[in-house]
């Protein structure tokens, strides 16, 4: 290559910079993308969750396979947001997040085939694509939008709770009227393509300095030798446990307990949806206090009530139970916030991010699988829960260490080891 650099003129970056309009359309276009990739997060997974009786009574497979599909959405975040960063400093954020969308797209509709193999394999390339996308999420955060980061937090997270309620409050019924829970499950491949087409047309930001492409990289392995690093791992692992674990076996809890399946789908769009204004009302807790702890312990304890209530007691006040249990589930936003906060830039936002959600959910991939197998063995749902309450109990624990630095609540910034 040679060092000299083409004229200014030729390039469209610098004409976009110079334009206060088309600054302003690019980031509007960005916000939008960011939306619909938020929206399209949890979709494949509540769906899947949902109609899990329905696929099994259909496809006839067993408690194994019954026990692996709400566990693979956690193994595939695992093992895929691994190839995040790679993808991101090779080809750029944003070319890496077209190619996981193409994969998201691919995978949810390849699973409106009637056979087990096909909503396995849909399964694990719909959920690889996620996985890149969940990793990367908090860089493009950074990169379009850093003097924002933690409002859009809130509002990407809340975005990604409604899609999740929606699938699990729908997904039944509109499997019903298509008279095939394959054929429901693939609808979801919709919202896919749509975010498809919109984020086709969203380029890098300008300034390399702040940006989301291919400059600059950090490994994750480096913010594994930081205090913040470790605890924010921690936290995300147990709180992914928490949440997979109970999301993939929530419906059948309640199905198992005399409630009908739309009844039980309906408990868990109670469950997603119940974090949509906790979630905002934490965040701008956090912007207006600088403090952390508080939020941290409310949502911890929040959880701990809700198991705690599906332990003892599930079919006696399930929306209750529901409720609090989605509250606890900001705890995930709130962990989001720690990671699009922290960092000298979008390489150490990006490096952060595939540490604590790679190695998080590698952890929490033990979880719908291990409560699977604990209800197989007992034929009950009291030793799962139980287990439950004690992860959360754990959770609890990390957080209070992870939101007590510097004596007002906030995380210390990301550092290099020895900066």
């Amino acid at each position: 290559m040679t060092s000299a650099a083409p004229a200014p003129t030729s390039l469209a970056p610098p004409t976009a910079a110079a334009d206060p309009a088309a600054r302003r359309r690019a980031a509007w276009l960005a916000g939008v993308g960011i939306v619909l990739i938020a929206f399209n997060l949890r979709l494949g997974i509540s769906s899947a969750s949902a109609l899990l009786e329905a696929l099994r009574d259909t496809l006839g497979f067993g408690s194994v396979t019954a026990s692996l599909l709400p566990t693979l959405p956690t193994l595939c975040f695992a093992a895929a947001g691994l190839t995040a960063s790679p993808l991101a400093r090779r080809f750029g954020t944003e070319r890496a997040v077209l190619v996981a969308l193409v994969a998201l797209a691919a995978g949810l509709g390849l699973r409106m085939v009637p056979a087990t193999w096909a909503l396995l394999t849909g399964t694990v390339v719909g959920m690889s694509g996620l996985a890149v996308g969940n990793v990367l999420l908090p860089a493009l955060l950074r990169g379009h939008f850093s003097h924002r980061v933690s409002v859009l937090t809130g509002v990407y997270t809340t975005v990604m709770a409604l899609g999740a309620t929606l699938a699990a409050a729908v997904a039944v019924p509109v499997a019903d009227g298509l008279d095939s829970p394959s054929l429901g499950l693939a609808v979801w491949a919709i919202p896919a393509v749509a975010a498809l087409l919109v984020w086709s047309l969203v380029r890098a930001p300008h300034a390399a300095a702040g940006g989301t492409g291919a400059a600059g990289h950090v490994s994750p392995w480096v913010m594994a030798r930081t205090r913040l690093g470790r605890l924010v791992t921690a936290y995300f692992a147990l709180q992914a446990l928490n949440c997979y674990a109970l999301v993939g076996w929530l419906p059948t809890l309640l199905s198992d307990r005399g409630m009908s399946h739309g009844g039980a789908g309906a408990m868990l769009a109670i469950t997603q949806g119940a974090g949509i204004p906790a979630t905002f009302a934490l965040l701008a807790f956090v912007r207006a206090t600088g403090r952390l702890r508080p939020a941290f312990v409310l949502v911890s304890v929040s959880m701990l009530i809700g198991f705690t209530g599906l332990l003892i007691a599930p079919v006696a006040a399930p929306v209750v139970w529901a409720v609090a249990v989605g509250v606890g589930f900001c705890s995930f936003p709130l962990v989001l916030s720690v990671i699009g906060g922290s960092g000298a830039g979008a390489a150490e936002t990006t490096a952060l991010s595939t540490l604590a959600q790679s190695l998080g959910y590698g952890v929490a991939a033990t979880g719908p699988f291990a409560l699977g197998l604990m209800h197989g063995a007992t034929g009950g749902w009291t030793v799962p829960m139980a287990a439950l309450v004690v992860t959360a109990v754990g959770q609890l624990l990390v957080g209070l260490v992870l939101s007590g630095g510097r004596g007002a609540g906030a995380p210390e910034p990301a550092r290099r080891p020895g900066a």
